[in-house]
């Protein structure tokens, strides 16, 4: 009866391995968030599931409110990110150094007001993406994009974010464009970010 028992076990481990639901995303666009999108994240091994600030990663492959994707993720410090997936992806320590300063909402200084998604994400756009507009991201100004980005290249260049930070993973969907995601690092087994899932 008990080596039954561990058979049928055994059997009912490797059916959930095979019968796994696959790693879902879908993105949605809340109208005063403090990220581009908010990225819900389901069913994979490696990453947590739940809601994360997320930004777009190029600006001339659009994604889909609201509709289910299969995703692979890579961590944007991987130096062997597939081809294509970030455009110029030797800016990433920026981007992640933006990340970490939970920009939306804060004085920008100057009287040129209080940063917005908008500006974030143009900056994002402006390190990493060939093409881009500011036609979808709403309010913005340009000043503080230009102050952003100034700021990201002084200072962001070799940013590695620590156990109390987040870190910036890229999510492959496949057909739509790759997405940004913000992740706290302290999620992660002895805050170790793993490569790709």
């Amino acid at each position: 009866m008990k080596k039954f028992a561990v058979l049928v076990a055994f059997f009912l481990v490797i059916l959930r391995g095979t019968f796994a639901s696959p790693a879902g995303l879908s993105v949605d666009r809340p109208l005063k968030g403090k990220s581009y999108f908010e990225v819900s994240l389901s069913g994979s091994a490696d990453l947590p599931d739940g809601k994360y600030p997320g930004w777009c990663a190029d600006w001339a492959r659009p994604i889909e409110e609201n509709t289910s994707y299969q995703y692979r993720f890579y961590s944007s410090y991987n130096l062997n990110l597939p081809a294509g997936l970030v455009h110029r992806p030797e800016f990433l320590d920026e981007v992640n150094w933006i990340a970490n300063q939970t920009l939306v909402g804060r004085s920008s200084g100057d009287n040129l007001g209080a940063y917005t998604s908008g500006d974030v994400q143009l900056a994002i756009w402006s390190l990493i993406d060939d093409t881009y507009d500011g036609s979808t991201v709403g309010p913005y100004s340009q000043a503080r994009v230009d102050r952003i980005v100034a700021a990201a290249l002084k200072m962001g260049s070799d940013f590695r974010p620590n156990c109390r930070q987040e870190v910036v993973l890229v999510l492959d969907a496949g057909t739509p464009q790759s997405v940004l995601v913000e992740i706290p690092i302290k999620q992660f087994k002895k805050c170790v970010v793993p490569e790709e899932g």
